[in-house]
């Protein structure tokens, strides 16, 4: 039981700093739209800026959403996966190719 608790209050630890950084990182892009606009669209290598943007974006609320559901105690149904064996089909008789002569 301790042991579910330390890990519950390390899942709340890390929502929260996550959750920090998530509302930092939106605060920064919304108050300085202007600058993040005129470095993405100047073009050559600056275009790579908003996928990276996005990239850091979605790893750090990905990460709070999922410390956050797991300190909430709701966690995926892990089925036991069997493994079946594929049934080979019959084998069929395969016709032999013949010379057809015209005589």
């Amino acid at each position: 039981m301790p042991d579910r608790k330390k890990k519950r209050n390390s899942h709340i630890i890390k929502a929260v700093l996550y959750g920090a950084l998530t509302a930092a990182l939106y605060a920064a892009v919304f108050t300085h739209a202007d600058t993040v606009l005129a470095y993405c669209s100047r073009g050559a290598w600056f275009a790579a800026l908003p996928i990276a943007t996005v990239f850091v974006f979605s790893f750090v609320h990905g990460a709070f959403a999922n410390y956050l559901w797991a300190a909430l105690g709701i966690e995926a149904t892990k089925k036991a996966v069997q493994p079946r064996v594929a049934e080979r089909p019959a084998p069929r008789k395969r016709p032999r190719p013949r010379l057809h002569l015209n005589t």
